[in-house]
């Protein structure tokens, strides 16, 4: 069993039906079941994803989400204490994004085996508290 924290994107692909990457983020998830992963991610994601569902005509569909996102099985990670200094390190040193920066500092914070993201200019930090980050297509996954 690995710790395995996901970015928003990976849901975004998953929840839309993305043509280019719902079927490996489908894999990955079937993947992660079968070994009996503990799946998280922060609650910065969940609130992403509900925001873009938030725009929808349909006025329910951001509650849809929260309950499918749950029902997959995935934990959520608070910004808490233990994510300061992760921020504000990758916010300093490595001039992040505040949304990346609370992602990863989140996942540093619950001692992560794994982030996942679709977005290749975090694969390559090393943050203390997180094993690998990875891009969703690295080999491994």
């Amino acid at each position: 069993m690995r710790r395995i924290c996901w970015d928003t994107m990976l849901f975004i692909y998953l929840l839309e039906g993305n043509p280019g990457h719902v079927k490996r983020v489908r894999e990955i998830l079937a993947r992660s079941y079968e070994r009996g992963d503990y799946l998280c991610c922060s609650y910065l994601a969940l609130g992403e994803v509900m925001a873009g569902a938030s725009l929808s005509r349909d006025p329910g569909k951001a509650a849809v989400i929260q309950k499918a996102i749950g029902e997959m099985g995935f934990h959520f990670l608070p910004f808490d204490q233990g994510a300061v200094i992760p921020f504000s390190r990758l916010r300093a040193k490595e001039k992040l994004r505040a949304a990346d920066a609370i992602h990863l500092a989140c996942a540093a914070s619950a001692d992560i085996d794994l982030f996942l993201t679709g977005d290749k200019r975090l694969i390559k930090l090393s943050v203390p508290g997180v094993k690998f980050i990875a891009d969703m297509y690295t080999p491994l996954i």
